[in-house]
């Protein structure tokens, strides 16, 4: 999707989706965290981070592309980083949540929790997004936007809604849930035996996932008998 055009006035279309997720995600946690008291410190993050993650996304251009982006400087508001632009504006925002989460001392499940459920609403708006607009394989967008709506009102509904564990699982259902929707995906473009380049990221995210818990996991069985 490069733009979206509604009469006459021609919208970015990535960026729109993006500022779409963003705000989902803020949105979510002013409402999901308005019981807890650390509630804005944990919104002005997530600002910070995501407003981050949008200027280095469409900075990413001038460092990926110098020499164009110096012969024609009006390309940096057309133009972004694509793929590799998106990766680095995740790890410099992923990054600055880390320092900033580091530096308070508020317990890492709250941050964790608020973490996954900004997550989950933003893909979920994403997604339906690109369903309304006709975006191509929108019954997959439809199918996603599906599986994180049922995580993200678990999460909502549950009474253990600040726990680590709580989100850490949701995050590893959503994960693993992507990896098999993608099966669906019948022109999928095969990077390794039957799987797709998204498949294997989730895959890798679920067996990172899946490694933190289990060592978290064992540190507190030890540090509870010991």
């Amino acid at each position: 999707m490069y733009s979206i055009q509604i009469g006459s006035l021609v919208l970015n279309g990535p960026l729109l989706l993006y500022l779409s997720f963003g705000a989902a995600g803020w949105l979510m946690l002013r409402f999901g965290l308005r019981h807890m008291p650390e509630r804005g410190l944990i919104l002005s993050c997530a600002a910070n981070a995501f407003w981050l993650w949008l200027m280095i996304w469409k900075g990413s251009f001038l460092i990926l592309h110098p020499v164009e982006a110096i012969q024609r400087p009006a390309s940096l508001l057309y133009f972004d980083g694509g793929e590799r632009g998106r990766w680095l504006a995740s790890l410099a925002a992923a990054v600055y949540v880390w320092r900033r989460a580091s530096k308070q001392s508020l317990h890492p499940s709250r941050w964790i929790n608020s973490l996954v459920l900004y997550f989950l609403a933003g893909w979920l708006v994403y997604h339906l997004l690109l369903f309304a607009f006709g975006e191509e394989t929108h019954w997959i967008h439809a199918a996603s936007a599906g599986l994180t709506a049922s995580l993200l009102m678990s999460l909502l509904l549950s009474p253990k809604g600040v726990e680590a564990r709580q989100g850490r699982g949701h995050a590893l259902w959503f994960l693993i849930g992507h990896a098999v929707l993608w099966f669906l995906i019948p022109e999928r473009p095969i990077w390794f035996l039957s799987f797709s380049k998204q498949q294997i990221i989730f895959l890798l995210a679920a067996a990172g996932l899946i490694g933190w818990i289990w060592f978290d996991e064992r540190m507190h069985k030890g540090g509870t008998h010991g």
